[in-house]
């Protein structure tokens, strides 16, 4: 919830620098950073988020697969009673084991779901680790520096991949691609 009310606050911000560039006609330096600060600020949570979500799916498949998720409902419901967080992952556990739907429509989702992943993971990598996914020794060119998208004002990036080739990518770009994902699902 929060990633999408934070998309349509940097969405306004994204539109209204693009708006004083062109009034300018030169870069407004404190609002490009504000731009780019509050941009990667929201393609590092949402990686969390995806990566939180495929960890647990993978998590669960596995526990369902080698028969060890009836030990793991038991170990949570032994818990406190209280502890709203492990009630919840006990239900799911449940409904996961339970539910065959559940699991393919977990799997399809998954599946639209990764090549946004993948984006958010390059965008990260880059912008955060300063090297491209999983490849500490390929250091891209000007992390950080971004620049202004002349159709949305969002900040485009210039991120270097694991093989070594290059790609221009911004937070709607991302965006985008969730609110497609979502409109799938």
């Amino acid at each position: 919830m929060n990633i999408g009310l934070a998309d349509s606050v940097i969405t306004q911000y994204e539109y209204q620098l693009l708006e004083k560039y062109f009034e300018l006609e030169k870069t407004p330096s404190k609002t490009a950073l504000t731009v780019g600060a509050l941009s990667q600020m929201w393609v590092f949570a949402l990686y969390e988020i995806l990566r939180q979500w495929r960890d647990r799916k993978y998590q669960f498949k596995k526990w369902f697969d080698n028969g060890a998720i009836d030990d793991k409902i038991q170990q949570l419901s032994k818990g406190d009673d209280l502890n709203l967080a492990q009630n919840i992952r006990s239900h799911q556990l449940e409904d996961y084991r339970n539910s065959q739907e559940l699991r393919q429509t977990l799997d399809k989702q998954w599946y639209l779901l990764e090549p946004i992943y993948r984006k958010v993971e390059l965008y990260r990598m880059n912008l955060a680790k300063h090297c491209a996914p999983g490849k500490d020794n390929l250091l891209p060119s000007s992390p950080g520096y971004g620049r202004i998208n002349m159709l949305c004002g969002a900040m485009d990036y210039e991120l270097i991949n694991k093989d070594g080739s290059y790609d221009v990518l911004n937070r709607r770009d991302i965006a985008d691609g969730l609110r497609e994902v979502f409109s799938q699902v």
